[in-house]
């Protein structure tokens, strides 16, 4: 009887190669990782055993086995059925990756540009736009605690303290100095407690504060602290931008919270009550310009509706600002399942072309001058500032699960989960499609023929709901070929902006599918490749373009938003921001959950706020027929 070693001649130089090929490869990838070997024996013998097989039909058949078994795998990597295959230490090392690409690009902001609002990093200048107190430090402290940066934030800290908010005569910003400048104070006193910070936050509080003294007190454009002279800033007219109006509630909130200053309270929710009385009758959004009549807020005449800009942030707020507060808001719970409802129903729409889903601006007008209604025209753009909406849906579906099942069914929270993944994908494509893996700011869909999300639901629904719904597919391919995509690029310059990693960030948390995370490190590949530079970061021109250019810019959200979510994608731990003890505002900067106390409750009147409530529910409107809206009310001018 032979014995298997006795089948196994060992060529010695062989074996010297086959431990040669066991080696790691060169390379970054390879200092990341451990070498592991096995024994020259085992390794010999399994390299004959595998590859010379005794029976020429079991050769056939264990090489058929092996390819097929690889295509199944390759081919469902991407959709995270095989996540597992990368291990906690990858991820932290690519933490790490980022952490340092946070150093590399704030380092360069000190030498270049500290105390300067932002840098140029191609003409090594700096630019002031947004008061010059510094916002690419003060924007980003919290992102230095997160990363354990200590002596960054140790100098930024020292800076801070020498500012008098006070005193700066000249007009700062309103929206832009609240979500950067006190959003990222309030947060990084959350994370530090130190007294400076808090002190500071009150002061900017109170600076910014005469900006609410308009005819319908919602928040002028921007104002100047010595005078308190506001300005509305759009083009000379009283208008206000629904996103800039409605997105100071949790920064003042809280701030009113840590305070106890009430007049931070009324001047954020009256912008809340002035809003529930204009909200559409028919879509339950609000119109994109608000003006003044008789010193009340009304919709612009010729609506438009929109989650992108003009309009994003201020949807954003109205489950955060519910959130923030422990729930304690009702008001601001029917006015955010209301919206949804509505911007779900008339804004979502799927492309032929690999059924896309996309959330899209949607203007009313007369089909004819003598028409008596309104007709939706969406006008295909897919903003990258929309792509914020996917992670809202998917926070919504996580935190709102105990609400009663008449309140917010289940049914609908699964459907707001799966618009939020197809959503994301459409998002994440952009940026995959395009030659240098970055996105353009917007993409339009409009020339392909894009189609209403709600009435392909509901043909699928009366079909026998067979397959993936419309626009749920997250398996989409890429496609590198533009006449192939089912979209143009409209806007060709990747901005820097984070909506797209936020919402990956965020369905990775709620869902715990390694898709998204490998969707988010190859953007980041993407980003080093293509927006680093010797001086920091740049946005970049023409990112679908074999001939991209860096721009002359670096944002500070770049460093508040962007790295700092792709950090938290990375970190194997939640860095102590839990998704249900924490909530980001649209800057990135995270706020702890609180509660009011009775008193405050009774005081603010949290119980007894108007409310219209929060309308039919999803399926009801998805099955109900379609009204035309009535132009009878509405002066549509030429």
């Amino acid at each position: 009887m032979s014995h298997p070693q006795d089948t196994i001649e060992v060529d010695i130089e062989k074996a010297a190669l086959l431990e040669a090929a066991l080696e790691p490869s060169s390379g970054p990838a390879a200092a990341r990782r451990p070498a592991i070997r096995a024994p020259l024996h085992i390794a010999a013998a399994n390299h004959v055993s595998l590859l010379r097989p005794t029976r020429p039909i079991m050769r056939y058949l264990l090489a058929g086995a092996i390819f097929f078994m690889s295509y199944w795998v390759l081919s469902n990597l991407h959709v995270g059925r095989f996540a597992h295959v990368t291990p906690g230490y990858v991820w932290e090392a690519r933490a790490a990756e980022v952490r340092a690409a946070f150093q590399h690009a704030y380092h360069s902001y000190e030498l270049l540009g500290f105390p300067h609002d932002e840098i140029k990093p191609i003409s090594n200048d700096t630019s002031d736009q947004f008061n010059g107190w510094g916002v690419s430090a003060l924007d980003s402290l919290d992102t230095m605690v997160i990363m354990g940066l200590d002596e960054e934030l140790q100098r930024a800290l020292k800076h801070l303290e020498k500012l008098d908010f006070m005193k700066h005569d000249a007009s700062a910003p309103f929206f832009e100095t609240v979500i950067r400048y006190l959003g990222g104070l309030l947060s990084t006193w959350h994370l530090t407690k130190l007294p400076v910070i808090l002190k500071q936050a009150d002061h900017l509080g109170l600076a910014l504060l005469p900006a609410f003294n308009t005819s319908i007190h919602f928040p002028s454009f921007s104002v100047n602290p010595v005078t308190k002279a506001i300005d509305g800033g759009w083009s000379g007219h009283p208008n206000f931008l629904l996103a800039e109006s409605a997105s100071c509630q949790m920064e003042y909130k809280y701030l009113a919270k840590l305070t106890g200053r009430t007049e931070f309270f009324e001047a954020a929710q009256n912008v809340m009550d002035g809003l529930l009385e204009i909200q559409d009758p028919d879509t339950k959004m609000w119109s994109q310009w608000i003006s003044s009549e008789d010193s009340k807020p009304a919709a612009k005449a010729r609506p438009q509706f929109s989650v992108g800009s003009g309009g994003d942030s201020a949807y954003e707020y109205l489950l955060k600002q519910y959130l923030l507060s422990g729930k304690s808001e009702p008001q601001l719970l029917d006015m955010y399942l209301s919206s949804m409802r509505g911007a779900i129903t008339n804004l979502l729409y799927v492309s032929k072309q690999r059924n896309l889903l996309y959330a899209t601006d949607v203007v009313y007008s007369k089909p004819n001058p003598a028409s008596k209604i309104l007709v939706p025209v969406p006008s295909g753009d897919f903003e990258h500032l929309s792509c914020f909406l996917p992670g809202l849906l998917a926070l919504g579906a996580h935190t709102l699960k105990d609400l009663p099942e008449k309140v917010f069914p289940a049914e609908e929270r699964k459907l707001h989960l799966d618009i939020a993944k197809g959503l994301a994908t459409t998002c994440y494509l952009a940026y995959a499609d395009s030659f240098t893996g970055l996105a353009p700011d917007v993409i339009n869909f409009g020339a392909y023929g894009g189609r209403s999300w709600s009435e392909l639901y509901r043909k699928w629904e009366d079909n026998g709901r067979h397959g993936t719904a419309p626009g749920f597919k997250v398996n989409v391919p890429i496609q590198k070929d533009p006449a192939k995509r089912g979209y143009d690029v409209r806007a060709g310059r990747w901005l820097s902006r984070p909506e797209t990693i936020e919402s990956l960030f965020i369905l990775y948390r709620v869902t715990g599918e390694q898709v998204w995370r490998d969707r988010g490190h190859e953007i980041f590949e993407a980003i080093q490749m293509w927006s680093k530079g010797p001086v920091g970061y740049s946005s970049v021109w023409e990112p679908d373009s074999p001939t991209p250019e860096r721009m002359d810019e670096m944002p500070s959200y770049f460093l508040a938003e962007t790295l700092k979510y792709l950090y938290l994608l990375f970190k194997e731990d939640d860095c102590g921001l839990s998704l249900d003890e924490i909530v980001f505002n649209t800057e990135a900067h995270p706020l702890p959950v609180f509660k009011w106390t009775p008193q405050e409750i009774e005081h603010y009147r949290l119980q007894k706020r108007p409310s219209k409530g929060s309308g039919p529910s999803l399926r009801e409107l998805l099955r109900a027929e379609r009204k035309p809206k009535s132009a009878s009310r509405l002066d549509m001018g030429a």
